[in-house]
C-alpha cells in the first residue's frame, strides 16, 4: 500500500512539475511571394539530439503560432504546409527565456519555385477525429517482431488484459479490421497476436455501427467498440510474415507462422499456430452464442463479482500465463477479401481449431443460509478436448450507385469430450462433519450453428431519403451423451446415462425509412418481427443391477421442452445535426409473446405469455472542439429467458447444488444509461477519456435456492426487481519531456445489489469493487525503455441476511518492465509483477512474485532471423487464486497454473515488398 501511494505521489509531482515551465515561442507564418499571413500551417519542435517530437500546432487565421511550457534546450523547428516548401530551424531555449518571438518565418508557394528536398514532420501521436480516436503507431516504441497486441499494450486510453482482451477506453473491443475490411471474422484476436506491429501505420478506435445503420445514420443498438488497422505503404506490396519454431524444458513447446499478402483490394492471409505454454493465438469463442459489448453489459448484473490474481493488473495488462489451468492448443486458417470485378466486395474465411485444456481447482466455498451458514471444500480435477471449424462469407455487391445488397452466410461445427472427477466434504459453521462424497461425470458433444444476413440498401436521390431490410435466419443445435456416477453419505450411489438435444431455429426481419426534415434533421421509421423456436429433449437412464444395464428410465429426469419467442417492434426516431451537436430521440413499442409446452410422464404443461412495453431511447453527442466531445445514450432492452431456466428438469451434475428450471419466467426489462467522454490534445500528447454504465433491470432472473437434509441446495430461479449495477472508467496520460516518459493513471470502480432468495427469504446483496492504478513508460534512451505500473483494488460484499458474513479485501498488483537494444543485433527484455491478495479463506492467501525475462538475437541478411531464450517465471512461484462472490455463496479457489520453463525459438521473417533492412529496435518516425 504505501508503495502504491509513493508511486502514485511521485506520478502527480511529476506531471506537476514537468507542467510548470513557462517559456513560450511563438511567430507568424507568411508567404514570402504573396507577402501574407498563411494560416492552417503546422509548426512542429522536435528535439537536435534524436529528432522525437516535443510539441507542435497549428497556425491561426493570420498566421501566428504560439507554443507553451518548453523546457531549456536545443531544438529544431519545423514548418509545413501542402501548397509550400518546409521551414526549417534551430533554435536554443535557455532556463532564463519566458517567451522567444521568431518574428516572421517566410515559406516559398510549391508551384513558383523548383522542387528541393521536403523534410517530413512525425505526425502526432493521438488525434480525435470526430468520433474516432487514432493512433500513430510510429510514435510507440516495439521490440523486434512484436505483435500487435504489444503495440496496443503502448497506447493511451488501450488496455489489455493478461487473456489478451482489450479494452479501449473502458469498453471491451469486439472487432479488430485490417484497412477497413473483415480479418478472420468476428475474432479480434487472430489479428492482435498474428499481425506484426511493424506492419502498422494507423490505430484507430470507434464505435462502428451495423452496415444498416450506416447507412440511415441511426445508431440502431447494434454498434461495437473496434479497432481498425492500417497498413503502411510498403506492406501492401509483396508479402510479409514469420514463422517460429520453439522448445524447451519441461516437454513445452510454440509454434506459428503467418503470412499476409496485401495488393490493392486483394487482401490474403495464413495463419497457424500450436502450442502447450498457455500463449493464446486466436480465440476459443462459444460458436453456439453471440457475444457482444450489449450483452457483456446485460450481464454484468448478474449478481457474480469475481476478483482474481490477476484483475488488479488487468488496468495495464500484464507479462506471464494468466489462464486457467494448462492448456494445449493447435488452429489454423485462412482470410480473404478481394474486390470482384467493379461491384462486388468478397470477404470469406475459414479456421479450424483444436483445444485441449486441463485443470485442477481447490476451492473453498461457504453458504448462506437465512439464519446459519456452512462450508464446502472441493477438489475437482477436468480435461476436456474440443475441436471446432468455422466458415464466413460476405459479398457486398453495388447493382448501381443508388442500391445495394450485401449477403453475410456463415456456419460452424463443433465436437467435445470432457471428463469431470469432484470430491467434497461438507461441515458445519462450528466445523462438524456433514455430507461427503464423490463424482465422476463424462459428457460428448456435437454442435453446429449457422447463420445468413441478407441486406438490401436504396438511396434516393434526395440526400437522407434512405429505405433498407434486413433479414436475417439462424439455426443452432447439439446433441450430447455422457454417464454419471455419483456417491455421497446421505443418498444412494447414482449411476445414470444420458442422451440430449438441443436445438435453435429463428429469424428476424427489419425495414428502416428515414425521410430529411428541415435543413439538418433526419426522421427514421422502422418495422421489424423475430421469432425464435427452441427444442430441448433428454432422456435419462438409471443403472440395473438386475441386468447389468443402463434400462430403467428416470422420469424425473427426462423431458422434452419447446419454447418460442416472438417479438414484433414499430417505432420512430428524430435526429438532428448542428455543428456541435447532435441528438436522436425515439420511441418504439414492443410485443413479445413468450410460449413453451412440456412433455413428460405425467408431468404435461403449456405456457403462454404477452408482454408490452413502450420503449424510449435516446443518445446526444456534444463537439466542444474536434479533440473534445462528449457521448449520453440511453436504450432499453428485452431478454427473454434462455431455454435452461425454462425448461423444468433437474441438473444433477453437481450433488449438492441441483438446479432445476421454471417455466413460468418472464422475460426481462433493463434500461441502460451510457456516458462517454473523449478529450485528446495532440500538441500536448495529453489525452482524457471517461466512461459510465448504469443499468437497472426489472424481472431480472435470479436463483431462489432451498436447503434439503444432508446439506443438498436445489436452486430454481424465478423474476425479481430493483437489480442495479453501475461502474465507471476513468484514465488520463499525459508526456513528462524532461523525463522522456510518458504517465498513465486513473480509476475503476463498479457497484451491483442484486437479490436472491434462501428458504423463502429475499437476501440482499451488495457488491463494490473500486481502484486506482498508475503507470509510467520511460525511453531511458533510444535504445532502452523501462515501464513502471501500479494499482489497488477494493472489494466489499454485504448480504442483507447474513451481515456478520460481508467481506472486505484489497488486491494488490505492481509490475515493471525493461526492454533494452543491446550492441551487435542482441536485445533483452524482463519483466516482474507482485499481485497479493488478503483477507481470503485460510490457505487461500497469496503472495505471487512472477518474473521472466527473454535475450535474443538477430542475424542472417537484413537481420530477418532471430534466436531466442525466454525463461517464464523464473523463480517458480506462479499460482492462480481468486474469490467469488456469488449470490448465495463465497468461494475461494485455488486452479493449477503453468510454472517456470525454459523455451529455445527461432523465428524467420517472410517479406517481399521492397523494404530493405529488418526489424531493428526503433523509436520508428
Amino acid at each position: 500500500m504505501r508503495a502504491l501511494l509513493f508511486l502514485l505521489l511521485l506520478l502527480l509531482l511529476a506531471g506537476f512539475f514537468a507542467t510548470a515551465q513557462v517559456t513560450t515561442l511563438k511567430g507568424v507564418a507568411f508567404d514570402s511571394t504573396a507577402h501574407k499571413p498563411l494560416a492552417d500551417a503546422t509548426v512542429t519542435l522536435l528535439l537536435q539530439q534524436d529528432s522525437s517530437l516535443v510539441s507542435f500546432t497549428l497556425t491561426d487565421g493570420g498566421g501566428r503560432f504560439d507554443l507553451k511550457s518548453l523546457p531549456a534546450g536545443r531544438y529544431r523547428l519545423l514548418v509545413t504546409h501542402v501548397a509550400y516548401h518546409n521551414y526549417s530551424r534551430l533554435i536554443d531555449i535557455t532556463g532564463s527565456t519566458a517567451e522567444k518571438d521568431l518574428g516572421m518565418l517566410f515559406l516559398s508557394d510549391k508551384s513558383k519555385m523548383l522542387d528541393s528536398v521536403t523534410v517530413v514532420a512525425e505526425a502526432p501521436p493521438v488525434l480525435l477525429l470526430g468520433d474516432t480516436v487514432q493512433y500513430n503507431a510510429n510514435s510507440f516504441r516495439t521490440l523486434p517482431n512484436a505483435n500487435v497486441e504489444q503495440l496496443l499494450k503502448k497506447m493511451p486510453g488501450i488496455t489489455v488484459g493478461k487473456d489478451g482482451t482489450v479494452k479501449a477506453q473502458g469498453r471491451t473491443v469486439n472487432r479488430v479490421l485490417v484497412d477497413g475490411k473483415e480479418f478472420f471474422g468476428n475474432d479480434p484476436k487472430i489479428a492482435t497476436k498474428n499481425l506484426p506491429a511493424d506492419a502498422i501505420d494507423k490505430v484507430q478506435v470507434y464505435d462502428r455501427l451495423s452496415d444498416q445503420a450506416q447507412l440511415t445514420g441511426f445508431d440502431d443498438g447494434n454498434s461495437e467498440k473496434t479497432i481498425n488497422l492500417t497498413l503502411k505503404k510498403d506492406k501492401k506490396k509483396g508479402y510479409f510474415g514469420s514463422a517460429t519454431a520453439g522448445a524447451g524444458t519441461a516437454g513445452r513447446y510454440e509454434g506459428k507462422f503467418n503470412l499476409n499478402s496485401f495488393k490493392g483490394a486483394r487482401q490474403f492471409s495464413a495463419i497457424a499456430a500450436a502450442n502447450n505454454t498457455n500463449a493464446e493465438a486466436f480465440s476459443f469463442m462459444d460458436m453456439m452464442n453471440f457475444t457482444g459489448e450489449l450483452k457483456r453489459m446485460l450481464q454484468a448484473g448478474n449478481g457474480n463479482i469475481n476478483i482474481s490474481a490477476d484483475d488488479a493488473g488487468n488496468a495495464f495488462g500484464g507479462f506471464g500465463n494468466s489462464a486457467n489451468g494448462i492448456n494445449s492448443i493447435a488452429g489454423a486458417g485462412i482470410n480473404y477479401n478481394n474486390m470482384i470485378g467493379r461491384k462486388i466486395w468478397l470477404t470469406s474465411n475459414y479456421f479450424g481449431s483444436r483445444y485441449s485444456p486441463y485443470q485442477s481447482i481447490l476451492s473453498e466455498k461457504q453458504y448462506m443460509l437465512p439464519d446459519s451458514s456452512y462450508f464446502v471444500s472441493q477438489l475437482s480435477d477436468k480435461r476436456t478436448t474440443t475441436w471446432s471449424h468455422r466458415f464466413n462469407f460476405s459479398a457486398d455487391i453495388a447493382i448501381d450507385s443508388f442500391h445495394s445488397i450485401k449477403i453475410s452466410p456463415s456456419f460452424g461445427w463443433q465436437s467435445s469430450e470432457a471428463l469431470t472427477n469432484e470430491i467434497y466434504r461438507q461441515r458445519s459453521k462450528d466445523g462438524l462433519p456433514g455430507n461427503e462424497g464423490f463424482s465422476n461425470n463424462l459428457v460428448n458433444s456435437d454442435g453446429y450453428n449457422f447463420r445468413t444476413d441478407f441486406l438490401f440498401r436504396k438511396k434516393f436521390r434526395k440526400r437522407g431519403r434512405t429505405f433498407s431490410a434486413f433479414i436475417q435466419t439462424t439455426g443452432n443445435g447439439a446433441t450430447g451423451n455422457g454417464h454419471f456416477l455419483s456417491d455421497n453419505s446421505f443418498t444412494d450411489t447414482l449411476r445414470q446415462q444420458f442422451t440430449s438435444g438441443n436445438h435453435l431455429n429463428g429469424y428476424s426481419a427489419r425495414i428502416v425509412y428515414t425521410e430529411p426534415l428541415w435543413r439538418r434533421s433526419l426522421l427514421e421509421g422502422h418495422l421489424s418481427r423475430s421469432s425464435t423456436r427452441n427444442a430441448s429433449d433428454r432422456l435419462t437412464y438409471d443403472y440395473n443391477a438386475t441386468t447389468n444395464a443402463y434400462d430403467q428410465l428416470n422420469d424425473s429426469l427426462t423431458n422434452d421442452f419447446s419454447s418460442n419467442y416472438s417479438v414484433a417492434v414499430g417505432g420512430l426516431r428524430l435526429r438532428t445535426i448542428r455543428k456541435k451537436f447532435q441528438a436522436a430521440v425515439g420511441l418504439s413499442w414492443q410485443q413479445a409473446v413468450l410460449e413453451g409446452d412440456s412433455k413428460g410422464y405425467g408431468k404435461d404443461s403449456a405456457i403462454r405469455k404477452s408482454f408490452y412495453n413502450f420503449l424510449p431511447n435516446a443518445r446526444v453527442q456534444y463537439q466542444f472542439s474536434r479533440s473534445k466531445s462528449l457521448q449520453l445514450q440511453y436504450r432499453p432492452f428485452t431478454q427473454a429467458p434462455s431455454i435452461q431456466q425454462l425448461q423444468p428438469l433437474a441438473d444433477i451434475s453437481n450433488p449438492l447444488y441441483i438446479k432445476s428450471g421454471n417455466p413460468f419466467l418472464r422475460q426481462e426489462l433493463t434500461h441502460a444509461v451510457q456516458l462517454n467522454y473523449n478529450g485528446v490534445n495532440p500538441f500536448r500528447n495529453r489525452n482524457i477519456f471517461i466512461m459510465m454504465n448504469l443499468i437497472k433491470t426489472d424481472d431480472k432472473i435470479v436463483n431462489a435456492d432451498s436447503l434439503l437434509p444432508g446439506g443438498v441446495t436445489v436452486s430454481r430461479p424465478v423474476n425479481a426487481s430493483g437489480i442495479y449495477f453501475t461502474e465507471g472508467d476513468f484514465q488520463f496520460s499525459l508526456p513528462v519531456r524532461r523525463w522522456k516518459a510518458t504517465v498513465d493513471f486513473g480509476t475503476n470502480a463498479a457497484w451491483q445489489r442484486n437479490k436472491q432468495l434462501m428458504n423463502g427469504a429475499t437476501n440482499l446483496i451488495s457488491t463494490t469493487s473500486a481502484g486506482p492504478y498508475a503507470g509510467m513508460r520511460v525511453a531511458v534512451s533510444e535504445k532502452i525503455e523501462w515501464s513502471l505500473r501500479a494499482s489497488i483494488r477494493y472489494n466489499h460484499t454485504q448480504y442483507s441476511l447474513q451481515p456478520d458474513l460481508n467481506t472486505r479485501y484489497f488486491s494488490q498488483y505492481y509490475e515493471t518492465a525493461l526492454e533494452w537494444q543491446l550492441p551487435h543485433f542482441f536485445q533483452f527484455s524482463t519483466d516482474f509483477n507482485y499481485t497479493v491478495n488478503n483477507r481470503l479463506s485460510d490457505g487461500f492467501n497469496a503472495k505471487v512474485p512472477l518474473w521472466s525475462l527473454s535475450v535474443s538475437r538477430q542475424f542472417m541478411r537484413f537481420q530477418r532471423a532471430q534466436l531466442s531464450v525466454r525463461v517464464q517465471d523464473l523463480l517458480n512461484r506462479n499460482q492462480r487464486v481468486e474469490r467469488t462472490s456469488n449470490q448465495n455463496y463465497i468461494e475461494d479457489k485455488r486452479t493449477n497454473t503453468l510454472r517456470r520453463y525454459a523455451l529455445l525459438s527461432f523465428t524467420y521473417n517472410l517479406q517481399k515488398n521492397g523494404a530493405a533492412g529488418g526489424n531493428a529496435i526503433q523509436l520508428r518516425k
